[in-house]
């Protein structure tokens, strides 16, 4: 199996905390105890099941050279949380340099989540004053004309 096919297998659909799974900045693909693939996550997106609502995560697999690629690939496993699930959360050492990145709204503030907190509706609120002359109707008319159903 490649890093890449590793990487469609793991990444989802599973049972995941939204909250937590959208925080995360790598994934570390596991099989029979050995690191097959590390990602760099872009995204979450929800998928109901005859179970429940799961996640999968959107990215793709680092490319050679990457510190926190070399540093796991290969290696045993340095999740132990005893779980059954198959999706556990840790903090790696390697990744820590890459976990601050800069607030979605413009700010200018660093943040480990796409938005400081409050910052998204402020983004938001911003768009609809400069697009739709501050109206949120207008906003909401737009969207259910050009965007396709969830």
């Amino acid at each position: 199996m490649t890093e890449d096919d590793a990487w469609e297998a793991g990444r989802g659909v599973w049972k995941m905390n939204r909250e937590k799974a959208s925080r995360q900045r790598f994934a570390l693909i596991v099989g029979e105890g050995v690191v097959r693939a590390v990602a760099e996550i872009t995204g979450y997106t929800e998928h109901t099941t005859a179970t429940g609502v799961r996640g999968a995560l959107e990215g793709q697999p680092l490319l050679a050279g990457h510190p926190v690629r070399e540093a796991y690939l290969g290696q045993s496993d340095p999740v132990a949380n005893g779980s059954q699930n198959p999706v556990g959360y840790c903090d790696l050492p390697e990744e820590q340099s890459y976990l601050m990145r800069p607030c979605a709204c413009g700010c200018g503030e660093d943040t480990d989540r796409d938005f400081l907190p409050g910052h998204d509706v402020r983004a938001i609120q911003q768009r609809v004053r400069d697009h739709f002359d501050g109206s949120p109707l207008k906003l909401i008319q737009f969207i259910d004309q050009h965007a396709p159903a969830a």
